[in-house]
């Protein structure tokens, strides 16, 4: 009878090595896995900020930045490349993906509809009021795109919303009614004089910039059209 249950239990632990530790093991693999594009897309942006955030006026010692509008990495014109500079902020041991084009765009403060800005004495990166942006994007790799509705797979869309700052800085190019939008969104509430919310709450969504959408690289990767869904990331920095 011993014999038995030594038996027994020495086939229960062999059959245990065989049974995966969750059900949805494939699924969080391939989550991961997508987390892995999403962290090079957001590594090379990152560093393409910190590069235009070391160029400021109080860094530099000078009253102007010494980028212009449309300086950036990977783009059509190769007088604003700034490509070998950047590298010094990558991580160590980073390979750069060559579908990503990241880019300073500098607009009248809180304008969505305002042009590039236009330099005279020294850069207009720096005139007063004006907002300083770095835009990042690339095409869905098609890996981790829906093959019918052409949008984010399900690994991918699960991996991005844990991203901090998603539907704010972080996203794809999604289109909701006639505007090309930053995927996400978040909750507006309207408030009364004392701060208090009224009315129900609406999903806003942050507008892709007209800037942006008038882009030479952003069209030539296709990210202006509706069913793109390209990665897209922005954050503000200071001249």
């Amino acid at each position: 009878m011993y014999l038995w249950v030594v038996i027994a239990t020495f086939i229960a632990i062999l059959y245990s090595y065989n049974v995966s530790v969750r059900a949805d093991f494939d699924r969080v693999h391939a989550e991961t896995k997508a987390g892995v594009v999403i962290a090079k897309f957001r590594a090379q942006h990152n560093a393409v900020k910190d590069y235009f955030n070391s160029r400021a006026t109080d860094k530099i010692g000078q009253q102007y930045v010494d980028y212009y509008p449309g300086y950036g990495k990977n783009i059509s014109d190769s007088s604003k490349e700034i490509s070998a500079s950047v590298a010094d902020f990558l991580p160590v041991g980073f390979k750069e993906d060559n579908e990503v084009v990241s880019k300073v765009f500098c607009l009248e403060e809180g304008d969505i509809s305002s042009p590039q800005c236009t330099s005279g004495e020294g850069s207009c990166c720096s005139y007063e009021n004006m907002g300083v942006y770095v835009v990042s994007f690339r095409q869905m790799p098609n890996r981790w795109r829906n093959k019918v509705t052409l949008m984010p797979n399900a690994d991918l869309l699960g991996s991005m919303t844990k991203v901090r700052g998603f539907g704010k800085t972080f996203g794809y190019v999604d289109k909701i009614g006639s505007d090309l939008v930053l995927s996400g969104g978040r909750l507006v509430y309207e408030v009364d004089g004392e701060g208090e919310r009224t009315g129900d709450a609406e999903f806003g969504y942050q507008k892709i910039f007209d800037a942006v959408k008038n882009d030479a690289d952003f069209k030539a990767k296709g990210c202006d059209q509706e069913d793109a869904h390209c990665l897209y990331a922005i954050q503000q920095i200071y001249s």
